[in-house]
């Protein structure tokens, strides 16, 4: 069902079909316990995923124990660019 709601709300806005790239069902997510931090779980996952070539799923098992933090980091980032962004708009 959400796999082919993705097609749906990506078939025009992408150039090629998505329906043949593959899907890989991975064991040991994460999984938010809440309705209030899917935006922080895509994320984190998206940070995690794109910092490794493998993910040790297993170990980020905690994710909803840390999700104070998580949000203090993306604040705290959101923060470091919007000054950095102010910072190079007065020079």
């Amino acid at each position: 069902m959400q796999v082919r709601c993705l097609y749906e709300d990506a078939s025009d806005a992408l150039h090629e079909a998505i329906t043949h790239w593959p899907i890989n069902d991975v064991n040991d997510l994460p999984q938010q316990d809440n309705g209030n931090d899917c935006g922080v779980f895509v994320m984190k996952f998206m940070e995690a995923v794109l910092s490794t070539k493998t993910v040790a799923w297993k170990e980020l098992k905690n994710w909803c124990e840390e999700m104070p933090t998580f949000r203090a980091e993306i604040t705290a980032n959101i923060f470091r660019a919007f000054s950095n962004v102010i910072e190079s708009n007065d020079n």
